[in-house]
């Protein structure tokens, strides 16, 4: 509990600092020894009151009337702070300037924020062994991606760890894993092992299937029609998979590419990954995604990543 409810503040904290906020929520305080100016307790428990007012849209376009209208859900509480969720950030118009103003005199605490971001945010304070939360933050980003809240696909690149596989990858351009992970949409597949993204793929079928290899054939159970070169393709995959101790004639996704070029992008931060991430390749080109595939696997030759 006391875990929980500092994850909480902190991540409340983080978000508040995106907007130079000095919202701070804090439940139990416990102290000794407090001056009241007169007298000196010896103990003391206290907790400062506050409310949270959340808003989500599933656009950047909000009714700046409707948050007026939601400032009458505060009382004179301590600390205050309406939410503003979407999945891209609106801009900022006179009209949305004006009601910042009014909610600064009314002293609630104004914040706009995406779905991406509060996920950014809930990784970022969650330690390594945090397995559960981890995986409430997974389940919430399948939930936001597939609900076209995370908007960026385009630019993700889907990067497992793939140590003991990667030469089977490169060789058949596909990676596979569980069907019960989370799906996450990316337009590219990167495969990456001992700090390196070896080859980056253009992901063209995301298919679940079962396989009977003594019949050579592939079942589909997501209605994701695949070619015969693509179902000879899964099938040598799940040929290879037992040199690793892997089994995955059954209950196992595919991403197959359509497109695919050799790369070098190398992780500068020290450690491996553990487990899959999503890069966002417009950190590595500044000046915009190359448009062929081949370009972007020479410039990432160029870049590192962390």
């Amino acid at each position: 509990m006391e875990s929980s409810r500092t994850k909480f503040e902190e991540f409340i904290t983080h978000l508040a600092d995106d907007a130079d906020l000095e919202f701070s929520p804090q439940w139990l305080r416990i102290g000794q020894q407090q001056t009241t100016g007169g007298s000196i307790v010896d103990g003391y428990i206290a907790q400062d009151s506050f409310k949270i007012a959340v808003e989500t849209k599933l656009t950047p376009q909000f009714s700046v009337g409707q948050l007026e209208r939601h400032l009458a859900i505060f009382s004179p509480t301590d600390n205050r702070l309406l939410l503003l969720l979407a999945p891209t950030l609106p801009f900022e118009t006179e009209e949305l300037k004006n009601f910042r103003d009014l909610a600064q005199q009314k002293r609630v605490s104004f914040l706009i924020t995406t779905f991406e971001r509060i996920i950014e945010v809930m990784r970022a304070i969650l330690f390594p062994y945090d397995e559960e939360m981890k995986s409430l933050v997974d389940d919430f980003e399948a939930f936001c991606d597939e609900s076209e809240l995370l908007p960026n696909d385009r630019f993700m690149m889907f990067t497992p760890p793939c140590r003991f596989s990667y030469r089977d990858n490169e060789l058949l351009h596909l990676y596979y894993c569980p069907s019960d992970r989370p799906h996450r949409r990316a337009q590219f597949l990167g495969i990456y092992a001992d700090r390196i993204v070896r080859a980056i793929g253009k992901i063209a079928k995301v298919a679940d299937c079962e396989i009977d290899l003594a019949a050579s054939n592939v079942t589909v159970l997501n209605n994701v029609p695949l070619d015969n070169t693509e179902k000879s393709r899964v099938i040598e995959a799940a040929r290879l998979a037992p040199t690793h101790e892997w089994h995955i004639t059954t209950g196992h996704r595919f991403y197959l590419c359509d497109e695919w070029q050799a790369t070098n992008y190398r992780k500068a931060s020290a450690g491996g990954i553990q487990g899959a991430r999503m890069l966002d390749l417009r950190k590595a080109f500044q000046q915009g995604l190359p448009i062929t595939l081949s370009e972007i696997a020479h410039g990432l030759t160029q870049v590192t990543w962390i």
